[in-house]
């Protein structure tokens, strides 16, 4: 199997399943999002299993001991799960009953009846439960970060911006308590904001929606904070990764520059 410099960051095996003759893989070849196939190793069969159009494979969920495949996460602006076991889909339906936010599994037993289940929040901690998935019954365990709790937080909103090529740029906008997007994603308060421009490293890598800090921080003090997933991210597809080849500077830069005046055309950021 040879995998080329376009499909590097985006394919490679993920692991086998109980009889040791199914490989299962992320791959990109031949596409341009990163889907997860399974790879026959007896007869060289490759099937698709789960694809996004707009996003990369990013989770996976593997039963205990069968090592079968149960479902696939995919974040393109929030996680987004496709079910392959209609019970986890079951299981999914009562969980998101329970909080707010994006679920990630995190531990479970080898008869897979408990599983520990994490909330993924913007405006707050994660939220830790037991879940019983005989009795579809579920437990408050804690919250990894106590000192949140109550505390006056605010909500990061995914907004979808478009650069001057008409690339999708994925972004997240957090507001000061007491302003708010209207459907269209203006500011629903008298007056732009003083706003804030978060870059996040890498360049291989992404922001991605949930609690963070330094919005939070921002947020607190007044101003609105905007974090651009520009060309050269990881997690929307090949093209839009190798999109910032030889752009440093170029057309990665225009991208946050397209971000701001989108903001300040929106009536959130003060061009002053």
């Amino acid at each position: 199997m040879t995998i080329d410099m376009a499909d590097a960051m985006t394919t490679s095996p993920v692991g086998f399943d109980k009889t040791g003759n199914i490989l299962y893989l992320i791959d990109s070849r031949g596409r341009d999002t990163a889907a997860v196939k399974t790879l026959n190793l007896q007869t060289n069969e490759l099937s698709l299993v789960a694809e996004h159009p707009r996003a990369d494979a990013d989770d996976a969920m593997i039963k205990p001991k069968e090592q079968t495949l149960q479902a696939v996460a995919f974040d393109y602006a929030r996680k987004e799960w496709q079910f392959l076991d209609p019970d986890v889909a079951k299981d999914f339906k009562v969980l998101r009953k329970l909080a707010d936010g994006d679920i990630q599994v995190v531990s479970r037993d080898l008869d897979d009846t408990t599983w520990i289940v994490a909330f993924i929040q913007d405006a707050g901690p994660v939220r830790f439960y037991m879940y019983n998935r005989q009795n579809k019954k579920a437990a408050f365990l804690f919250t990894n970060r106590k000192d949140l709790e109550g505390q006056p937080l605010v909500q990061m909103h995914p907004v979808v911006i478009p650069a001057r090529d008409g690339l999708e740029l994925v972004s997240y906008l957090s507001l000061p308590k007491g302003a708010s997007l209207t459907t269209d994603n203006r500011l629903d308060v008298s007056g732009p904001l003083p706003m804030v421009l978060l870059v996040h490293g890498g360049p291989w890598a992404r922001s991605s929606w949930g609690y963070d800090p330094q919005h939070q921080w921002l947020a607190n003090r007044g101003y609105a904070v905007l974090d651009v997933n520009f060309r050269g991210s990881t997690g929307f597809g090949k093209a839009f990764i190798n999109a910032g080849n030889m752009e440093w500077g170029g057309k990665m830069h225009d991208d946050l520059i397209d971000a701001v005046n989108w903001a300040v055309d929106h009536g959130i950021a003060d061009p002053a």
